[in-house]
């Protein structure tokens, strides 16, 4: 039988996911809304300097440097998807 504090312990872990998968899908479709604006402004797609500005914000926030790699990959899957919806 599971330890009854691991089963607690990954419930928690559970509902958190639920939680950013939840905030995930919500930033998508605000993702998508800029790229709409970029695509009808013609401006590109890539803004450096705003994935720099939210990377030290990140930084400031947390020390785990595994969040900034989240971010990392968060931003790269965004630019896919303006990408893939506006071209």
């Amino acid at each position: 039988m599971e330890n009854k504090k691991l089963i607690q312990m990954r419930k928690k872990i559970n509902r958190i996911d639920g939680k950013l998968m939840m905030l995930l899908e919500r930033r998508a479709e605000i993702v998508k809304a800029i790229g709409k604006i970029k695509f009808e402004e013609n401006l590109p797609i890539l803004n450096k300097a705003r994935e720099e500005e939210i990377l030290e914000s990140v930084k400031s926030f947390s020390n785990h440097w595994f969040i900034s790699e989240i971010f990392i990959k968060i931003f790269d899957e965004s630019r896919k998807i303006q990408e893939k919806k506006w071209k």
